[in-house]
Formats: structure tokens, sequence, C-alpha cells
């Protein structure tokens, strides 16, 4: 019973499709930063507004999260460490202010918002480049 529990497992592992680094392509990884900027201008309006209701910025924290985590394995693939570790900062920072957000607490989530610039800027000055039409690249 044993090694037919192993075989079988082994062979969902193996016919299971897996999300590998070649499967988020440049483009996949742009698109997804602009949902996260998408996502930034929604909580920062939301803020802006100050009425006192933040779902607003709920949705655009949670959809920031959800762009940066479909990333996850771009940066794996290239084997690069310290961009695994800047997004994963970055998600928990964007997690922070939808908890904070779903709690009301307005100066709680612009203070998670204020964690989550400060790393997108720290990865952006490693690992985007500006090219000569103002467009960006990744390093």
């Amino acid at each position: 019973m044993r090694k037919s529990t192993i075989i079988a497992v082994l062979a969902a592992a193996l016919v299971t499709p897996t999300v590998r680094a070649a499967d988020v392509t440049e483009a996949d990884y742009q698109k997804a930063m602009k949902d996260t900027l998408a996502g930034m201008q929604a909580v920062g309006k939301t803020m802006r507004e100050a009425t006192g209701d933040l779902s607003g910025a709920v949705a655009g924290a949670k959809s920031i999260e959800a762009a940066l985590a479909s990333i996850d394995s771009f940066w794996a693939a290239r084997k690069d460490d310290e961009a695994v570790k800047m997004n994963a900062a970055a998600r928990e920072a964007a997690m922070a202010a939808a908890k904070a957000a779903e709690s009301n607490d307005a100066a709680a989530t612009g203070a998670a918002m204020k964690a989550l610039q400060g790393a997108c800027k720290a990865c952006h000055d490693v690992h985007r480049e500006q090219l000569p039409d103002k467009t960006y690249k990744i390093k």
C-alpha cells in the first residue's frame, strides 16, 4: 500500500501543471506593475476623500497584493533572492494596508501604504532601468 501511495503522489506531481518562471513573461510582469499602480491609486483616492469609508482602500490594497503575488515566480526563475525578498516585503505591506483599512484605521492604512511605497522604490532602484525614451525595462 505504501508503494502505491508513493507512486500515485509522484504521478500526480508529474502531471499537475505548475507555474514556472518561464510562465511569467516580462509582459505579464509589466501588467502586474500597472495593476499595482492602479491599486495604489485606488487606495490614495479613498484616503484623500476622507469619508470614513475605507472599503475602496481595502479593495485597492488586496488588488496590489494579488498583482505582486502573480510575479513571485518571475524573480524565482531568475534566481534573484533579493528581488524575491523585496517582493515579499511589498506584499506584506499591501496585506497590512488591507487589514488596517478593513479595521477602518486610516492612520495605520496610511503607514502601511508608506511602507509599501518604500518597498516599491527600493526594488525599482535596483531592478528597473529607465530608457532614453523614458520607458523602463527590467534589469
